[in-house]
């Protein structure tokens, strides 16, 4: 199982949120770049990078940072948060990032994910967020009444290849993962699936693992020191 730290950037700085919320608000560190190096140096392949003030706008906002984080680290980034429009994603593509993450566009205009799949084949993943499981867009911001399984049945149909479920109550709070929805979804959506929110403990990620999920990935935790990376992927990985 791929074991990724999450980076979360708002106006350039590393930060975490509680439950989406960006009221509450914590800053981990001033420079994302040396972050990733961090994480790097402890084992990491991958990086899963938001943009939380694209997520909010729709428009990346903080692709210089990305782009930093690139250059300096030479990890494989996975970039989600304001990703709508065709352009744009080949765009950060050809700036090296390798998956990028869809999530308000499968709801508004998921023919347009049907055309980057076309393209792109796995580079595109779909992010599953949902919040008592329903789909939550607009960095989070904005809840619908889609439920998060068949959202995932209907984007397979659209030639998704990968998810990332992210259960939204649970993310940031150092609780412990929705292991009922990560396993109906790897049970019922039949393509690889990524877990996110929750996760504070290697406990959780052998649970996870067990499951069958292809992922996971890790956020506060890593900032708290609740779960140790360099551990995690030696047992886990």
């Amino acid at each position: 199982m791929e074991i990724i730290p999450a980076i979360d950037i708002r106006d350039g700085k590393c930060v975490r949120l509680y439950q989406g919320d960006y009221s509450q608000q914590t800053v981990f560190d001033e420079n994302p770049a040396a972050v990733a190096l961090r994480w790097k140096s402890r084992g990491a392949r991958w990086l899963h990078v938001v943009d939380l003030d694209g997520a909010a706008k729709g428009e990346l906002r903080n692709m210089m940072v990305v782009e930093e984080i690139i250059r300096t680290s030479d990890l494989l980034v996975e970039l989600g948060g304001g990703i709508r429009e065709e352009d744009v994603a080949e765009e950060v593509l050809h700036k090296g990032v390798r998956r990028i993450i869809l999530g308000t566009v499968a709801i508004e205009n998921p023919r347009l994910v049907g055309k980057l799949c076309r393209r792109f084949g796995e580079a595109i993943i779909v992010g599953l967020d949902a919040r008592d499981g329903k789909i939550a867009i607009h960095g989070w911001q904005k809840d619908t009444v889609i439920d998060v399984l068949e959202l995932g049945r209907e984007m397979v149909e659209f030639g998704v290849r990968r998810f990332i479920y992210t259960d939204i109550k649970r993310d940031g709070t150092l609780t412990e993962p929705n292991f009922d929805m990560v396993g109906r979804l790897i049970a019922e959506v039949d393509v690889p699936i990524i877990a996110s929110g929750g996760i504070c403990k290697l406990e959780h990620l052998q649970r996870l693992k067990e499951l069958g999920a292809e992922g996971a990935i890790i956020g506060r935790a890593l900032y708290s020191g609740d779960i140790d990376l360099k551990e995690a992927i030696a047992k886990l990985s």
